[in-house]
Parts: C-alpha cells; structure tokens; sequence
C-alpha cells in the first residue's frame, strides 16, 4: 500500500467489511457489500485457449504480469465517493497477488 501513497491526495478514512472475490474463467469480480461492485472479462488470448492476453514486464504495482480485460461494472460508493459505470467501455486489467504488512517482508 506504500506505493499508492504519492497517489492519494486526501485521506477519507477506513472501514471494516468483508470481501468477496469470484473467478470463472476469465471473469473476475470482487463486491464489498454496500461499498463496491466490480467485475472484469479477461481478453482472450489468440494464441493460449483459455487464457487471458497478458502484458509481461510491466511496472503495475500489484504484479509485473497483468492479464488485459474489459471492464464490465464499476459501482462504488463509500465515504463521499460514488461511480456507477456499467457502460462495459472501460478497460481494466488482473493478476494475482498477496497483500501482507510490511513488518512481515
């Protein structure tokens, strides 16, 4: 989370909930109930049946290997902050990861 740090302008605060995330095939999705609901369908790869088209060696900073992916919904709503997209225009991206402390590295 240190690294999103330059990018936050103002901080509006923390909340407890629990968090769901799905996967089939190249759809991902994560909801925290009455917070966000989002979910992307992986581009598929011309080349790997089954498997999303990746971009490697990338400076993402949740993994160097993001599979590309089109938006399907952004809904958030939390603190003063509301979106609602459904318009299926937006790209999007996925890859695995592991959030841990920073004590714990």
């Amino acid at each position: 989370m240190a690294a999103l740090r330059p990018l936050i302008s103002s901080f509006l605060g923390v909340e407890k909930r629990s968090i769901r995330f799905e996967k089939d095939g190249l759809r991902r999705s994560v909801l925290i109930p009455g917070a966000l609901d989002q979910a992307v369908e992986g581009v598929p790869s011309p080349t790997v049946p089954g498997e999303p088209l990746v971009i490697d060696n990338s400076i993402h900073p949740v993994n160097k290997r993001v599979a590309l992916a089109r938006a399907s919904r952004s809904v958030l709503s939390v603190f003063d902050l509301r979106m609602n997209d459904v318009s299926g225009r937006n790209n999007g991206h996925f890859a695995p990861f592991s959030w841990r402390s920073a004590a714990a590295t």
